[in-house]
């Protein structure tokens, strides 16, 4: 076939297009840091690791204040003498409290990591993108098969690139509008329960002072007795927000992504299949 039958201008023309695609691609691999879906992707995950951190810092001021009230003595003189701990029975509460820490704390680390890796993450997509485009072109031009790997690298690359900061750009869009009565309901409930912990605190004992020691257990036994009489409360609020963080970190980002993994696959496998009726003798 020569250069002015209409099939040949036709694969010169798709295989320019291609590599438009391809140099498009290597300028987005090199300025991913540039690119608005990543940076509102990276700043979606950025917001939460910051809203989890203060979360974070919370549960563990009430973590230190339940772990010093429990290490609390009384002196107790019944036959002999002797000393007692009052406040141990907060001990479960502690430890849930500190359960739901780590994994909050963990959450909080997810989405930081998430944060940093999106720009890098679409620079790869980018360059697999461009270079199965390149390939592709080079297939139309010299008709030189190659099977389906300039397809695939092309098709998951611009997953990579454009799918996974898509994904989280709708979560952007949609979770808050989800949650945003359980966040706001049980944040209310938390800040409540916590306020007196986080404000008002323990004043500290001068050394020696009886009077003194009295009035800090006298103020423990006060905060944990209103933290101990709603600790359902403060737990299921806890969980719930936590929730809130998964959905929004987790769940919803990985459903989406699972759906356009879906979909880019599809699309490839379609092409694959005109691919090979095209190539099948008639």
């Amino acid at each position: 076939m020569t250069r002015d039958d209409p099939a040949t201008r036709m694969r010169l023309l798709a295989a320019a297009l291609l590599l438009l695609v391809a140099a498009t691609s290597v300028w987005a691999a090199f300025n991913h840091r540039d690119l608005p879906q990543n940076e509102r992707a990276a700043a979606y995950a950025r917001d939460i690791s910051v809203t989890a951190s203060a979360t974070y810092i919370t549960l563990r001021t009430l973590n230190a204040f339940l772990s010093t009230a429990q290490e609390l003595e009384v002196g107790v003189s019944l036959i002999g003498s002797g000393s007692a701990q009052p406040l141990k029975v907060l001990e479960p509460i502690d430890d849930t409290i500190e359960r739901i820490a780590s994994v909050i704390f963990g959450v909080m680390v997810v989405s930081g990591v998430l944060a940093v890796t999106m720009g890098p993450l679409g620079a790869v997509g980018f360059a697999l993108l461009a270079l199965g485009a390149a390939m592709g072109a080079g297939v139309l031009a010299t008709g030189r098969p190659l099977g389906g790997v300039p397809r695939h690298l092309a098709v998951y690359g611009g997953f990579l690139g454009l799918g996974i900061p898509l994904a989280f750009l709708l979560s952007a869009l949609v979770a808050d509008r989800l949650t945003a009565e359980t966040w706001a309901e049980h944040s209310r409930v938390v800040a409540e329960i916590t306020a007196t912990v986080e404000e008002e605190g323990v004043a500290p004992v001068e050394a020696g002072g009886l009077r003194g020691m009295m009035d800090q257990v006298e103020q423990y036994q006060t905060l944990a007795s209103n933290l101990s009489n709603r600790a359902d409360d403060l737990i299921g609020s806890f969980i719930s927000l936590l929730s809130v963080y998964i959905f929004k970190v987790l769940v919803l980002p990985v459903m989406l992504i699972g759906g356009l993994f879906v979909i880019a696959r599809r699309l490839g496998a379609r092409e694959f299949r005109a691919e090979r009726r095209g190539r099948s003798p008639r």
